[in-house]
């Protein structure tokens, strides 16, 4: 039954990490021409923005209701076109709506998001006119999520996959190419062409596979399959608006540079592309997968395959974060040191971002688990409980903020966010054994505890490596890596880990 699942995921995987790839190359070159100065802090602030409302309106939509309604209509082409033509129709009005809000308010929305930035005039009035300019990606990249969704409905996810390449390819060729042109400028002007392709690339994929687009307003409104999700929407929006609420929390108290740091809000940017890279890579690659396969088994009343399928993908996650994240744990500072130091990026970027990035890696794990956990919720048609944990876990996070930023700085930020998260990973595994009955663990704990004892010993070995090889970073970079891989398949396969001999089985298959 996982054989379809590892192949949608391969694809999902591929595509991701060409653009987290990409990512890379884009954010070092960020560092290089921008650093942690006041023109890019207030590109942050503006592109922030308007991810707040994308975010609400139009992924966590399609994410938790649009792609788990419209999958139950996979076999029936004709319904869920038709389904889709009437939410694309919606859509467009209600993100026209929010983008001349977003333009019309941007004064008082960057004052609402970053508070500190009113002491700096230039930072400030830089954040509004990037911000007039950034809200036209909400109306591009919503319109794009609910093109996605009817994609994914249809099991077609190689365009989803690398649509997101755009982003980074176009951040690349701005800065390289055009940044003398436009000056402080060029990012937000990025921002505007991704979203224009990232919309046109599925618009043409969904016309070639016969999806006709209407605005055909009536008959979206007297929609039934419409009015469900947007019933099933509504708790939705409260959980997209705490979490949305978590960085907005984050953003407010990382302005006051003078408690947590100069430089402060652009080291959580840099920290957080990092420990997205796992999120992205794996849950991101899965969950979209077997969101549709959930809703299925839902649908059919067969829960012993939901539970097989969700043990699965858990055993997946456990895998493939927990190497990184004991990694990550053991070479913060390393890891921004090889990406990130160079130009504007100095010694004090390189040590407030690795505060950052070693104490938002202790939740890397809670993150990842949390996204399946979730994903299961939406694929229950239950939006509520997912909400619910949001919100204790925004508690959570206002207190340890607000009681670690002060002796830890930037660093306590990024902890009292793991602390969320792992208090939220409590809660949501709890309500979910309520609801679908006892989870067999045996195998998956065995399993977990032989990725935790090989993570240890690479971590340590690849910190031996760092500090005392003779030779520059780079070159200690690829020895660490092959190292690191060397050691992991070796004891991996002794102790036989199950993931190894999968990955084994399928590559003596394709020969």
């Amino acid at each position: 039954m996982f054989k379809k699942v590892i192949k949608h995921t391969s694809i999902m995987t591929s595509g991701i990490l060409v653009s987290r790839i990409l990512g890379f190359i884009r954010d070092i070159l960020m560092a290089k021409f921008f650093g942690t100065s006041d023109v890019f802090e207030a590109f942050l602030v503006s592109f922030r923005l308007p991810n707040i409302f994308r975010s609400i309106f139009a992924e966590g939509f399609t994410d938790s209701v649009a792609t788990p309604v419209l999958s139950e209509y996979h076999s029936e082409k004709e319904k869920l076109f038709e389904t889709g033509q009437h939410l694309t129709a919606i859509f467009s009005i209600i993100l026209s709506i929010f983008t001349i809000i977003g333009i019309l308010f941007s004064r008082q929305l960057v004052m609402l998001t970053a508070p500190g930035y009113l002491s700096s005039p230039y930072k400030f009035n830089l954040a509004v006119s990037f911000t007039q300019i950034t809200f036209f990606y909400l109306l591009l990249i919503g319109l794009s999520s609910v093109m996605i969704s009817i994609l994914y409905s249809l099991k077609k996810f190689i365009v989803p996959a690398y649509n997101p390449v755009f982003l980074n390819l176009t951040f690349i060729s701005g800065i390289l190419l055009f940044s003398s042109y436009f000056k402080n400028y060029i990012l937000v002007i990025c921002v505007v062409v991704a979203g224009i392709l990232e919309l046109l690339f599925p618009l043409f994929a969904l016309k070639k596979d016969g999806f006709n687009f209407g605005f055909k307003i009536k008959e979206a409104i007297a929609d039934p399959v419409l009015k469900r999700m947007l019933r099933l929407f509504v708790p939705r929006i409260w959980s997209s608006i705490v979490y949305q609420l978590n960085v907005f929390v984050d953003t407010i108290y990382a302005s006051f540079s003078q408690i947590t740091g100069t430089g402060s809000l652009a080291a959580i940017n840099y920290a957080t592309r990092l420990i997205q890279l796992p999120f992205a890579l794996i849950v991101l690659s899965i969950t979209p997968v077997v969101v549709v396969d959930f809703s299925k088994y839902h649908k059919d009343g067969n829960s012993e395959d939901f539970k097989k399928l969700l043990v699965f993908s858990f055993q997946n996650i456990i895998f493939f974060v927990v190497p990184v994240m004991i990694m990550f744990l053991f070479l913060a500072q390393p890891i921004i040191d090889v990406l990130f130091k160079r130009g504007e990026f100095g010694l004090s970027s390189l040590k407030i971002t690795s505060s950052a990035f070693f104490y938002y890696s202790f939740g890397i794990i809670f993150m990842c688990i949390n996204r399946l956990l979730v994903t299961s919720f939406y694929a229950l048609k239950d939006t509520r409980t997912p909400a619910k944990a949001a919100t204790v876990g925004l508690i959570v996070n206002i207190i340890f903020n607000t009681t670690l930023m002060f002796p830890l700085k930037v660093g306590g930020l990024a902890l009292a966010t793991s602390i969320s998260s792992a208090i939220t990973f409590i809660l949501l595994y709890r309500y979910l054994i309520k609801k679908i009955g006892k989870i067999e663990w045996v195998d998956t704990k065995e399993q977990a505890v032989k990725v935790f004892l090989i993570s240890i010993l690479i971590a340590f070995v690849a910190s031996l490596l760092w500090a005392h090889l003779p030779c520059n970073k780079y070159i200690k970079s690829l020895v660490i890596i092959t190292e690191s891989l060397i050691i992991f398949i070796s004891f991996g396969l002794i102790l036989n880990l199950k993931q190894l001999h999968y990955v084994k089985r399928w590559i003596f298959e394709r020969k």
